[in-house]
C-alpha cells in the first residue's frame, strides 16, 4: 500500500503546487525622468496658487459689487442742490473706480499667469511623453 501511496503523492505534488500560485497585480510602466514628476509637481504647485488668486478675484468682485450697489443707492437720494454731498458723492465714485481700476489689473495678471501655466503644462508635458516613448 505504502509502495502505491508515493507514487500518487509525487503525481499530485504539482497540481497542488499550481493551486497555490499567486498571481502578481503589477503594472509595468516606463521610465519616468524625474525631472518630469519635479515639474509636474510644480506645474501643479502653480494651478493651486493660480486659484487661491481666483478665490481672492472672487471675494474682492463681491465686495464691488455691493459698493457700487451703494454707491446707486446713495446716488438716488443725493441733493444736487447741496455741494457738499455732491463732493462726498465724487469722492466716494472715484474710489470705487480706482478700486475697480486695480482689481482689473489683478484679474488681468491672472490671467497672464493662467496663461502662461496652460502653455508651460502642455509643452512639458508634451516633452515627458515624447520621452518616454522615445527609444534608447
Amino acid at each position: 500500500m505504502k509502495a502505491c501511496l508515493i507514487p500518487l503523492v509525487v503525481a499530485l505534488a504539482p497540481a497542488a503546487a499550481l493551486a497555490q500560485t499567486s498571481y502578481s497585480r503589477a503594472e509595468i510602466v516606463g521610465p519616468r525622468l524625474n525631472v518630469c514628476g519635479v515639474q509636474e509637481d510644480r506645474l501643479w504647485d502653480r494651478k493651486a496658487l493660480l486659484d487661491l488668486d481666483q478665490q481672492a478675484i472672487d471675494r474682492e468682485r463681491d465686495a464691488i459689487d455691493r459698493e457700487a450697489r451703494a454707491l446707486a443707492d446713495e446716488l438716488r437720494t443725493l441733493n444736487n442742490g447741496d455741494t457738499a454731498a455732491v463732493a462726498s458723492y465724487n469722492a466716494h465714485s472715484a474710489a470705487h473706480n480706482q478700486r475697480v481700476a486695480d482689481h482689473n489689473a489683478y484679474v488681468n495678471a491672472t490671467n497672464h499667469a493662467a496663461a502662461l501655466l496652460n502653455g508651460d503644462s502642455a509643452d512639458f508635458l508634451q516633452y515627458c511623453r515624447t520621452l518616454r516613448t522615445a527609444r534608447r
